[in-house]
């Protein structure tokens, strides 16, 4: 028997890239982390600890504990990502595959696929913050720093500036979170940017984000993994 998915099983998760993040393989000291998500920034050229067919731009998950861990070797080059909820209220995304016109007077109006694919969607929340501090949760900070400077004053003559940044994304749906032990995850992976966002602040509105999002500089994926 077959099941559907529904929306409300499918949850959000973000990360943002950081260089100083970057793991450096060189063939003895370097391994994965169990269950680690990596994003892949450089391979090997003679040989790699990557898996193959993960090419720059994917990402991948290292095996789970107990399993033969992997070795990064020299060249390869992996950040390890920390997945962090976004909880939504809507989202949505598209696939597109561009086409090339290759008509002609013996078959006017054909087309061929050109082979380049473009993910794009949306998605909404609420903003979030600390009910103890008053801080803006982490995911929400990120999120504001993909449009404006951050500046954080502390009322006694300590400031600091976090500058606006256009670092990509790593938008990571996990499609049916409703699955048990030993079921397979089905996960949308893909590096995105932000390029732009609204907010509704009415006298009886809860403020809100709606965020609209691209396919970044990487590889989309539907990437399936056991659940453990």
């Amino acid at each position: 028997m077959n099941k559907k998915l529904i929306g409300n099983k499918a949850y959000i998760f973000f990360d943002t890239y950081d260089p100083t993040r970057i793991v450096h393989g060189d063939g003895t000291t370097t391994v994965s982390m169990p269950k680690t998500w990596y994003y892949v920034v450089g391979r090997g050229e003679s040989a790699s600890g990557v898996p193959a067919g993960f090419d720059i731009g994917s990402i991948f998950r290292a095996p789970k504990t107990g399993a033969t861990p992997l070795t990064f070797k020299i060249g390869d080059r992996v950040m390890p990502i920390d997945p962090q909820r976004f909880c939504k209220t809507s989202a949505d995304y598209s696939i597109e595959q561009g086409t090339i016109d290759v008509g002609d007077d013996c078959e006017p109006g054909a087309s061929i696929l050109d082979g380049i694919i473009k993910i794009s969607g949306s998605f909404s929340g609420f903003f979030q913050e600390d009910i103890e501090t008053g801080e803006f949760t982490d995911i929400t900070l990120e999120i504001l720093n993909r449009y404006l400077a951050i500046a954080s004053d502390d009322g006694s003559g300590a400031y600091a500036i976090t500058e606006q940044t256009a670092d990509i994304m790593f938008l990571m749906i996990l499609l049916n979170n409703d699955v048990k032990s030993g079921q397979m995850e089905k996960w949308l992976l893909t590096p995105i940017i932000l390029p732009s966002m609204s907010s509704s602040i009415g006298m009886s509105d809860a403020q809100n984000m709606d965020i609209s999002w691209q396919q970044g500089e990487g590889r989309p994926l539907i990437y399936h993994v056991p659940r453990d």
